[in-house]
């Protein structure tokens, strides 16, 4: 995410894990957008605080199933 920050305007990061806010932190500095994709449940609420926009997973599953 780093090293691609600078060749974005949008991210987007399919991922709840915690470990990945001090990253999203970093190239929101930078100017670019962060939306963040991933089950509520299993997403870290510092994630979704530095992210842009967030989505719940759960939210759009009738558009994304198979059916």
């Amino acid at each position: 995410m780093l090293t691609l920050a600078d060749h974005c305007d949008t991210m987007i990061l399919l991922s709840g894990d915690g470990d990945l806010t001090y990253a999203v932190n970093q190239i929101s500095y930078r100017g670019v957008q962060v939306e963040v994709v991933s089950l509520r449940s299993m997403t870290n609420d510092s994630l979704i605080n530095v992210a842009d926009s967030y989505t719940d997973l759960e939210t759009i599953r009738q558009n994304i199933q198979r059916i």
